[in-house]
């Protein structure tokens, strides 16, 4: 009988749970029941069986999610380790494995034949050690998601810890404009701009350092200083968790605005470099 709702209700199945002749109350009533104090009094009966000590709390599952959950982040194409929590280490367990999201089955450890990787979108990426830390490499931005580790123990009791990976791209180097809103030879009015072409990046506007001191003397009240009116540069810095990046505006007395140019990737001068040097070899070959 339950204290809290002054019901008395009775047990078939674990999926099964009615009041006599009323609709079935929800699992989370019947867990507030079980835990909150004074709840719970009396057994859980069986339809149609006496009571039992065996049948107090048997239909409970042995599993048990922890409400606990980590966050990773990582960066396309780098390597992240999913790791459960520390006090995990001290405990032998008969078996675990990985879900990717709550079905997914990744990465397997059963006692006495290894560790097995399911062919599926990670295939040749995983790494599973003897801590039950997963190693993913090579990441795409689909990999983020909700992973799950299950752990059993010898006695067949199992847990859950659930980590959560978000996945980010590298920050490209930012674009950059200035929007003069009108001309006006006493005042400089303009809008500056600056985006990448992703989602989850903040930006911050970095304003000039106007004046530079260049020493100082402290015995005789001077300053130095060493500062140029008429040319100013502004930054902005493109972020998310994982990089960022930026480009630089520069102004010229009165209002006019220039643009650092976009940087070629890396891999893209690498590239033009080599092939220069393929066609050198080939014209020194054939001369």
């Amino acid at each position: 009988r339950c204290q809290l709702c002054q019901e008395t209700v009775s047990l078939s199945t674990t999926a099964d749970l009615s009041r006599n002749g009323g609709p079935a109350p929800s699992l989370g009533s019947l867990f507030r029941c079980l835990t909150a104090p004074g709840g719970y009094k009396g057994s859980w009966l069986r339809q149609g069986a006496a009571p039992s000590p065996q049948a107090q709390l048997s239909a409970l599952p042995t599993a048990q999610v922890q409400a606990s959950s980590s966050q990773v982040v990582g960066v396309v194409g780098g390597v992240v380790y999913l790791s459960p929590p520390p006090q995990t280490q001290t405990t032998t367990y008969h078996q675990s494995h990985w879900r990717y999201g709550s079905s997914l089955k990744i990465a397997i450890n059963e006692n006495g034949k290894g560790v097995q990787y399911p062919n599926g979108p990670f295939k040749d990426r995983l790494e599973l050690f003897p801590n039950n830390t997963l190693k993913i490499s090579s990441l795409l931005k689909n990999d983020s998601n909700t992973y799950r580790v299950y752990l059993e123990d010898v006695a067949g009791k199992e847990d859950t810890y659930r980590i959560s990976l978000k996945v980010y791209d590298v920050v490209p180097k930012p674009t950059v404009r200035a929007i003069v809103n009108r001309d006006d030879p006493e005042h400089c009015n303009v809008t500056l701009e600056c985006w990448v072409q992703l989602e989850d990046v903040t930006y911050e506007w970095m304003p000039p350092i106007r004046v530079m001191p260049v020493g100082s003397n402290s015995t005789n009240g001077t300053l130095p200083l060493s500062f140029n009116p008429s040319l100013e540069t502004y930054t902005c810095r493109a972020s998310n968790p994982v990089s960022s990046s930026s480009a630089r505006l520069t102004r010229r007395h009165p209002c006019s605005w220039t643009a650092e140019s976009s940087a070629v990737p890396t891999t893209t001068k690498t590239s033009m470099l080599m092939l220069l040097g393929h066609l050198l070899l080939l014209f020194f070959t054939l001369h």
